[in-house]
Protein backbone atom coordinates (compact mmCIF):
# COMPACT_ATOMS: atom_id res chain seq x y z
CA UNK A 1 0.00 0.00 0.00
CA UNK A 2 1.01 3.54 -0.99
CA UNK A 3 1.79 5.97 1.92
CA UNK A 4 -1.29 8.64 1.38
CA UNK A 5 -1.83 12.21 3.31
CA UNK A 6 -5.30 13.34 4.15
CA UNK A 7 -5.46 16.98 5.10
CA UNK A 8 -8.22 18.02 7.16
CA UNK A 9 -11.33 19.16 4.60
CA UNK A 10 -10.33 16.46 2.15
CA UNK A 11 -12.33 13.63 3.72
CA UNK A 12 -15.74 12.71 2.54
CA UNK A 13 -18.00 14.64 5.31
CA UNK A 14 -20.94 12.92 6.69
CA UNK A 15 -24.19 14.28 7.85
CA UNK A 16 -26.15 11.72 10.72
CA UNK A 17 -28.45 13.62 12.19
CA UNK A 18 -26.89 16.25 14.60
CA UNK A 19 -23.55 15.04 13.80
CA UNK A 20 -21.26 16.34 11.44
CA UNK A 21 -18.69 13.69 10.81
CA UNK A 22 -15.44 13.75 8.43
CA UNK A 23 -14.20 10.67 7.10
CA UNK A 24 -10.41 10.63 6.62
CA UNK A 25 -9.62 7.36 5.39
CA UNK A 26 -11.78 3.73 4.82
CA UNK A 27 -9.82 0.69 3.26
CA UNK A 28 -11.46 -3.16 3.55
CA UNK A 29 -9.37 -2.87 6.81
CA UNK A 30 -9.84 0.01 8.67
CA UNK A 31 -11.81 3.70 8.48
CA UNK A 32 -11.17 6.56 10.21
CA UNK A 33 -13.52 9.43 10.63
CA UNK A 34 -13.60 12.79 12.90
CA UNK A 35 -17.00 13.62 14.68
CA UNK A 36 -17.85 17.18 15.85
CA UNK A 37 -21.37 17.92 18.22
CA UNK A 38 -22.47 21.04 19.69
CA UNK A 39 -23.67 21.14 23.35
CA UNK A 40 -26.52 19.58 23.84
CA UNK A 41 -26.67 17.58 19.96
CA UNK A 42 -26.85 13.89 19.93
CA UNK A 43 -25.03 11.11 17.51
CA UNK A 44 -27.44 8.85 15.63
CA UNK A 45 -27.62 5.45 16.97
CA UNK A 46 -25.04 3.23 15.34
CA UNK A 47 -26.05 -0.15 15.34
CA UNK A 48 -22.55 -1.75 15.97
CA UNK A 49 -20.56 -3.46 13.26
CA UNK A 50 -20.89 -7.27 13.28
CA UNK A 51 -17.30 -8.49 13.09
CA UNK A 52 -15.17 -5.51 13.90
CA UNK A 53 -13.76 -3.63 16.58
CA UNK A 54 -14.66 -0.02 17.43
CA UNK A 55 -12.75 2.88 19.10
CA UNK A 56 -13.98 6.09 20.17
CA UNK A 57 -11.47 8.76 21.64
CA UNK A 58 -12.43 12.56 22.94
CA UNK A 59 -9.82 15.14 21.10
CA UNK A 60 -12.31 17.64 23.19
CA UNK A 61 -15.15 18.13 25.08
CA UNK A 62 -17.26 16.36 27.38
CA UNK A 63 -19.59 13.27 25.91
CA UNK A 64 -21.87 10.65 27.53
CA UNK A 65 -22.00 7.52 25.24
CA UNK A 66 -24.92 5.07 25.66
CA UNK A 67 -24.75 1.41 25.30
CA UNK A 68 -28.75 0.51 24.79
CA UNK A 69 -28.05 -3.07 24.33
CA UNK A 70 -26.48 -3.24 27.57
CA UNK A 71 -28.31 -0.04 29.36
CA UNK A 72 -24.42 1.17 30.03
CA UNK A 73 -23.64 5.09 29.84
CA UNK A 74 -20.52 5.76 29.92
CA UNK A 75 -19.03 9.83 30.74
CA UNK A 76 -15.92 10.64 28.56
CA UNK A 77 -13.98 13.54 28.41
CA UNK A 78 -11.08 14.68 26.91
CA UNK A 79 -8.77 12.58 26.59
CA UNK A 80 -10.28 9.37 27.24
CA UNK A 81 -10.92 6.59 24.97
CA UNK A 82 -13.36 3.56 24.69
CA UNK A 83 -13.46 0.45 23.14
CA UNK A 84 -16.69 -0.87 21.76
CA UNK A 85 -17.35 -4.74 21.01
CA UNK A 86 -18.63 -5.82 17.93
CA UNK A 87 -21.98 -5.66 17.28
CA UNK A 88 -22.88 -2.82 19.93
CA UNK A 89 -25.15 -0.83 19.18
CA UNK A 90 -24.00 2.81 20.81
CA UNK A 91 -24.66 6.65 20.39
CA UNK A 92 -22.81 9.98 21.79
CA UNK A 93 -24.20 13.16 23.72
CA UNK A 94 -22.19 16.08 23.60
CA UNK A 95 -23.17 16.84 27.88
CA UNK A 96 -20.36 19.64 28.37
CA UNK A 97 -20.27 23.05 27.48
CA UNK A 98 -18.08 23.30 24.42
CA UNK A 99 -17.96 21.54 20.96
CA UNK A 100 -16.92 17.74 21.29
CA UNK A 101 -14.24 16.35 18.56
CA UNK A 102 -14.06 12.85 18.75
CA UNK A 103 -11.88 10.20 16.59
CA UNK A 104 -13.28 6.98 15.43
CA UNK A 105 -11.89 3.87 13.99
CA UNK A 106 -13.35 0.50 13.38
CA UNK A 107 -11.11 -2.57 12.39
CA UNK A 108 -11.82 -4.22 10.29
CA UNK A 109 -13.90 -2.39 8.05
CA UNK A 110 -15.90 -4.74 5.37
Amino acid sequence: MKTKIIRKGEGEILLEGEECSEIYLKTDKLIFTISTLLPGQKACLDKGHKDADEVCYVISGTIVMHLPGKNEYHLLNEGDAILIAPGEPHYSVNVGEKKSITAWSCAPYL
